[in-house]
């Protein structure tokens, strides 16, 4: 079975395996309980008691009413909001009372999504240029939000950190400039802006939202690059999250799976130049052991499955659990968005198996193999 992300394809070949471990789980459990009831009753009804108790106080969290806060007089700052789901984002907080400060890219080179967000949106959000990687546009957006808080407002409600690229392909094919570029973006990006607006979100009591992947979780192969920005993501934001509790501020992850259609991450376009820049700068020694033939099959069946059906085209999930992760009083440390069940139980148990039972590849039956390998076969 094949799960597609934005962090790469993982080939989970025993998916299986996961409601079996679970079958087992209850079985063992509930012969646990029968020895027990026979042998040492006491016991028997002790475990019962916390077994049920357990589950009962996770089913009264999970049905009870979730207490959210009022947006009005709060404001929230969003990186990324372009496109995807920054730009969903943006457009429901707006839709909740919140004065919204939506980060684009191309704010001031007349970006479609900066220009939507203005026409579709009320006069509390205003869009700001910031390029996560310059420290100039990043100190002026920092003023621009000190000069347009709300009144009363003693300083920033939220920081939503959406801003991210996309790095795909195997590790020796990726350049140190393209390894510095996704770092520089999906990482340093969001300390740089993270570090900017603290000062604001202490006076607030605020909170951080910093969007991960399942690509930090777990590494597949083709996304060696762009798991590292993401693990040291989730990194930062653990450490953040303990060094701001003495300030009363919250940090909380989102971890999106199966998304990769729903942003413009895998637009055919910046697949192309993806693809184009690999080719153009891959060492000839690496080129030659692997041979074009094989190059070529794996960027199209990269292809096959960035832009295929595997992948949720429907954003809304992520944007709810971000709005989440902004609204409700009461927060979790992290947020795994699957998109769909199967995908969620997936990416959730993954790590909790021996990597030769869910051992990842894209060497699909038929497919060639390196030139080098080719050789000496």
């Amino acid at each position: 079975m094949w799960c597609d992300s934005p962090n790469g394809l993982i080939a989970i070949e025993n998916l299986e395996l996961l409601y079996c471990t679970c079958l087992a789980g209850i079985s063992a459990i509930s012969g646990l309980l029968l020895l027990l009831h026979h042998c040492a009753p006491v016991l028997y009804y002790l475990c019962t008691g916390i077994l049920l108790g357990s589950v009962g106080y996770c089913l009264v969290l999970y049905l009870a009413p979730k207490s959210r806060v009022n947006g009005n007089g709060k404001a929230v700052f969003i990186t990324g909001c372009d496109s995807g789901f920054g730009f969903g984002l943006a457009k429901r907080l707006d839709s909740l009372g919140f004065t919204v400060f939506a980060g684009c890219l191309l704010a001031d080179s007349g970006g479609e999504g900066s220009k939507k967000l203005r026409a579709e949106c009320s006069s509390r959000l205003s869009t700001v240029q910031i390029d996560v990687t310059d420290d100039g546009q990043v100190k002026a957006a920092v003023q621009q939000v000190k000069d347009r808080l709300p009144t009363g407002s003693k300083g920033l409600y939220a920081l939503v950190n959406n801003a991210g690229v996309w790095q795909p392909g195997e590790i020796e094919w990726v350049s140190l400039a393209a390894y510095r570029r996704v770092m520089e973006v999906n990482t340093f990006g969001t300390v740089r802006v993270t570090k900017a607006f603290l000062p604001l979100i202490r006076r607030e009591k605020g909170r951080v939202v910093n969007i991960s992947s399942v690509g930090g979780l777990h590494a597949g192969p083709m996304a060696g690059a762009y798991s590292m920005t993401k693990a040291a993501l989730e990194f930062f934001s653990d450490a953040l999250r303990h060094e701001m509790h003495k300030w009363g501020v919250k940090v909380v992850i989102v971890e999106p799976a199966s998304f990769a259609r729903a942003t413009d991450i895998v637009l055919p376009a910046v697949f192309n130049k993806f693809v184009e820049n690999l080719r153009s700068n891959i060492e000839d020694v690496v080129m030659e052991d692997y041979g074009k033939e094989y190059f070529d099959f794996k960027m199209e069946q990269l292809r096959s499955y960035a832009h295929g059906d595997l992948a949720a085209t429907d954003p809304t999930p992520v944007i709810d659990v971000m709005a989440d992760a902004v609204t409700l009083t009461t927060l979790t440390h992290r947020y795994l968005v699957g998109a769909s069940f199967e995908d969620y139980l997936t990416w959730m148990w993954l790590g909790y198996f021996p990597s030769k039972w869910t051992g990842s590849t894209l060497l699909l039956e038929g497919g060639p193999i390196p030139a080098m390998l080719q050789k000496i076969n």
